[in-house]
């Protein structure tokens, strides 16, 4: 077994991937001990270039974000899971901070605090991910100020009792809720976000109501 696994969903990054792989083999060259997961539904080169660098790609046929995570969940080997995007957004590097609040914490999220201009849109900054991190703590306790930063940290054996069946982007807050509910010991740190190289494959309106509908329907049982 590897004591660290780090788990990337990956659609057609053919030109990020290489480089959050590298960040990561670089930062973790000196601790050792780690295996790096791709969890691929690309039809670009991304799982031949994840391959190449050393990687486990989980090839697969399934959209959504929830599903990515899931279907490389099954892979993962390791005692500690280390979660974040391929699109470059995220500096692997800083993983290592984050991995030092474990084992005294069980989940570590990395707060988009410091983030480079044009990597996030306006209405995602000011407006959408406020107001939904808002929503998240009236209705579920909690001081997360960033409950959809992709970039986290988690025990395994905690991530497997959350039995998370989310397929889309409310996997991010599914992840947080579930955790404040079994009173998860939460530790948020900032880091920094990046512009990527290509098109988002985020739609803000779309993503954005179905964070709202999984919410209302966790805690009060509401469909809409």
């Amino acid at each position: 077994m590897v004591k660290y696994s780090f788990v990337l969903p990956c659609r057609n990054e053919e030109k990020n991937v290489a480089k959050c792989i590298s960040r990561i083999n670089i930062s973790m060259e000196s601790i050792g001990d780690y295996e790096i997961i791709v969890s691929d539904s690309s039809k670009d080169r991304s799982a031949e270039i994840a391959e190449g660098l050393g990687a486990i790609v989980v090839r697969h046929n399934k959209q959504g974000y929830g599903n990515a995570f899931k279907e490389g969940f099954k892979k993962v080997r390791g005692e500690i899971v280390i979660i974040g995007d391929s699109d470059n957004t995220y500096d692997f590097s800083e993983a290592i901070p984050m991995l030092k609040y474990i084992p005294e914490f069980d989940f570590v999220i990395g707060r988009r605090k410091y983030i480079q201009k044009n990597a996030m849109p306006w209405l995602h900054k000011y407006i959408g991910n406020p107001v939904l991190s808002f929503m998240l703590r009236i209705l579920f306790g909690g001081n997360i100020q960033d409950c959809h930063s992709g970039f986290r940290v988690i025990k395994a054996e905690k991530l497997k009792e959350l039995n998370l069946d989310s397929t889309g982007m409310e996997f991010a807050s599914e992840m947080i809720i579930k955790a404040l509910q079994r009173k998860y010991r939460i530790k948020e740190i900032p880091v920094h976000y990046m512009t990527r190289h290509g098109e988002s494959k985020l739609n803000s309106f779309q993503d954005g109501w179905r964070h709202v509908k999984f919410m209302v329907k966790h805690k009060f049982g509401m469909e809409f």
